[in-house]
């Protein structure tokens, strides 16, 4: 792994009970930050006291206090702090529990582990720099393209260019086609709104966007993962709206909810997706799909409202 001359300013606190996974993380953060590991939540408490940490990463299932409630305490302690949990069990049945203790980052173990992935994500926890595909593609490899949505036209035709490109670039768009179609639908006909709150645009109809409802599309691909990012610039969701939404679609609840399936069909057929929020001024779903299948299996949850 490729050694930083310089640590950046930040101090991470990683909690799991399992050794080899303190270690691993451990070995990896520490070329970039400076880290503590704790074996269990009373341990991570006890350190909390007497350092200061800007990130907290808790494994979910731990003797004594397990992950969620440990993370509640220290948000509760310590204002301002970042969290984030991580599991090698399945996260979709998590997903009551994140929205519960508003979580909204929970890292999945993968075989063989994702450290560009995990890059990202606490970079983005860190720092606050969370927009942009760019982020998700490696530097040295990435190819990425911008264009506008600027009406219902322009959404189905840019849809059928992306997946007609990714086609023709790899010889498959996987399900890219009915995500983009779930998600560029809920930025254009869900996210306007009049002064009351009721949605401006009757979904299905054809309609020319003003330009402050432009819609932004970002798409690209690096040597492993081809992905897009959809902007609007209404900012409309929040973190707790989301995990509310996928909630009920795990459950059941919200099969009839036209933005939540929206949601949770793109969740369920990426092998990635992303929300960033910078509320009432945009939010983008980043929507990304592996060539192999080495880093796929159960989803992660990542949300970041700044």
């Amino acid at each position: 792994m490729e050694k930083m001359s310089e640590k950046q300013p930040f101090r991470i606190l990683v909690v799991d009970d399992e050794k080899a996974i303190r270690m691993m993380l451990l070995d990896y953060l520490e070329n970039k930050y400076e880290v503590d590991t704790a074996e269990n939540g009373k341990a991570a408490l006890e350190l909390l006291e007497s350092k200061k940490f800007d990130l907290v990463i808790s494994d979910i299932n731990m003797p004594g206090i397990n992950g969620p409630e440990l993370l509640f305490k220290i948000r509760s302690l310590y204002k301002g702090i970042k969290t984030a949990l991580i599991t090698a069990y399945n996260i979709d049945d998590y997903i009551r529990i994140a929205k519960d203790y508003c979580i909204t980052n929970i890292i999945p173990k993968t075989v063989p582990f994702n450290f560009l992935e995990l890059d990202s994500i606490i970079n983005g926890l860190l720092t606050s720099n969370i927009f942009g595909l760019s982020r998700y593609l490696s530097e040295n490899q990435m190819v990425l393209e911008k264009s506008l949505i600027c009406s219902s036209k322009d959404g189905r035709e840019l849809r059928e260019s992306i997946v007609e490109n990714f086609e023709t670039k790899f010889g498959t768009s996987g399900d890219m086609k009915l995500i983009l179609d779930e998600i560029i639908t809920n930025a254009i006909y869900h996210a306007p709104v009049l002064e009351d709150g009721t949605e401006k645009y009757q979904e299905f109809s054809d309609i020319t966007l003003e330009p402050d409802e432009y819609i932004q599309i970002e798409y690209g691909y690096d040597k492993e993962k081809y992905g897009v990012s959809i902007t609007d610039y209404k900012g409309r969701l929040t973190k707790e709206t989301v995990l509310y939404k996928i909630d009920r679609q795990i459950a059941g609840e919200g099969l009839l909810d036209d933005s939540g399936r929206g949601i949770h069909m793109s969740r369920l057929f990426a092998d990635r997706m992303i929300i960033n929020i910078e509320s009432n001024k945009r939010t983008e779903v980043i929507l990304i799909n592996y060539f192999s299948n080495r880093y796929r299996g159960y989803k992660p949850l990542y949300i970041n409202e700044l």
